[in-house]
């Protein structure tokens, strides 16, 4: 795809084009170089400075190397020519002025009327040279080839912008003109023929410098026009990652907030168990944050992963909205009948989670964990515990880590069925299920946090 058919590049032609004015960055194919808009020559302008300043402390040292190989190839041929020593001893100190004014900061600013001005005053001090070396019956005519390519050639195609190289041109070949005037006096044909050639050769640098720079032009709007469409695509990019970010964000609080419905159903069910699910999150993720370095729980226990359990972990009870009033707020203990029907709460909670899965046709991270959690966060290490009889690693370590919260929570609050029972009672109990009730590595976590779950109970208590 060129850059004429890029959307932006598309809709800004039309846009211009439908109000029948031309784009700053258009180019009329005319003598005098400008882009149509001033503020978009200006930039060009700037980028031209920049980009071509060293360029033009390179061609300085280009011309000392041009005038000594003019010199030494006069000093070869013509060995008896004693002005020819001139040129070196007035262009060449000239040229290292150049350079070393060129590192200034007045001509690191202005570096292309400086250069224009100078390749003017080398050129006439050469010119002088020359005529001397003629006025002393050297070969100063016949050496002008090699001046001619420096002063119109290196300086007019490579040099400065095309309006300083035509303004200095011209003044260089009106010396030059004047020059050879000098020299041939009254000798019209000699002139008219040397003057020919000179300006033939004046007309063809001057052609070849204007078309290097239209070129360079129409380079510098194909780069800035895609440099223009890359920035739009990049702003473009940056707004699609902001929404899809702000998308997610709402995503994740649409989760939360369903999370916290579900969660409040149990809480409208089971009202004296206040503040259980907030403070059995909070145990899990201390349980988790502190296993996370543990060799057989690291794998699992990630960021993302903890972050799941944390949001996972208040549907663990989510199954007893299915349990009948008369046994979930039953005062007293529960028969043996009574105690199976409560235990169906873990796959009541597990099949009404996997129904919404499969009506979502996907599946979801945190709904998958809470499955596990709500069917197996009542199985015993020893294998005694319900639905499945599920014993030691064959318990998912999300349920493991419930197990344990849900345990010392249940302990350290009133119940329907018992009142609260002290901290360290409850600590002293659960260490006591090690290896029996609960996983051995997830006691020994717990048994290093303990006052970090005092103050979780604390801070959330009912």
């Amino acid at each position: 795809m060129s850059v004429l058919d890029h959307p932006v590049a598309s809709r800004a032609e039309a846009s211009f084009s439908a109000a029948g004015v031309e784009p700053s960055d258009a180019l009329p194919l005319r003598p005098k170089l400008a882009f149509a808009g001033a503020a978009y020559e200006r930039k060009f302008v700037r980028y031209y400075h920049d980009f071509y300043y060293r360029y033009a402390q390179v061609s300085l040292v280009v011309g000392i190397m041009l005038i000594l190989t003019d010199f030494l190839v006069d000093r070869l041929a013509f060995d008896n020519e004693p002005a020819n020593l001139y040129r070196v001893q007035i262009c060449l100190p000239l040229l290292g002025i150049g350079i070393a004014y060129s590192f200034t900061r007045y001509a690191r600013r202005h570096w292309q009327s400086v250069m224009s001005g100078f390749i003017v005053l080398l050129a006439c001090s050469l010119f002088w040279v020359l005529l001397v070396i003629d006025g002393e019956g050297g070969m100063g005519l016949k050496s002008w080839v090699g001046i001619l390519n420096f002063t119109f050639l290196e300086f007019v195609i490579l040099g400065v912008q095309f309006r300083y190289a035509l303004t200095s041109g011209i003044i260089i070949l009106l010396m030059f003109e004047t020059a050879m005037q000098v020299e041939f006096g009254g000798n019209f044909g000699t002139f008219c023929y040397w003057s020919y050639h000179v300006v033939t050769l004046f007309v063809l640098a001057a052609g070849i410098g204007w078309w290097r720079e239209f070129l360079l032009r129409k380079d510098f709007s194909t780069q800035t026009t895609l440099k223009a469409a890359k920035d739009s695509l990049k702003n473009q990019n940056v707004l699609l990652e902001i929404e899809v970010e702000k998308r997610t964000r709402r995503i994740q609080q649409t989760q939360d907030a369903t999370i916290v419905i579900l969660a409040s159903l149990v809480e409208t069910r089971d009202n004296e168990t206040g503040n259980h699910i907030r403070r059995t999150q909070q145990y899990v993720k201390a349980l988790a944050r502190r296993l996370q370095s543990h060799p057989v729980f690291a794998g699992y226990l990630v960021e993302h992963q903890i972050d799941i359990l944390f949001k996972s972990a208040p549907l663990h009870d989510i199954g007893k909205v299915g349990i009948p009033d008369s046994i979930l707020l039953k005062p007293g203990k529960l028969d043996p009948e009574e105690f199976e029907i409560m235990k169906t709460h873990t796959t009541l909670g597990h099949n009404a989670i996997e129904n919404a899965e499969r009506q979502l046709g996907m599946t979801v991270d945190f709904l998958s964990c809470a499955k596990e959690i709500a069917l197996s966060h009542q199985e015993k290490w020893d294998g005694s515990g319900y639905p499945r009889r599920l014993i030691g690693n064959a318990i998912p370590i999300s349920a493991r880590l419930m197990a344990v919260a849900d345990v010392y929570d249940a302990l350290t609050t009133r119940r329907v069925y018992k009142d609260a029972m002290g901290h360290d009672q409850a600590v002293a109990i659960i260490l006591e299920g090690k290896g029996s009730h609960f996983d051995p590595d997830v006691v020994d976590a717990f048994a290093e946090i303990t006052d970090e779950f005092r103050d979780i109970a604390g801070r959330y208590a009912d």
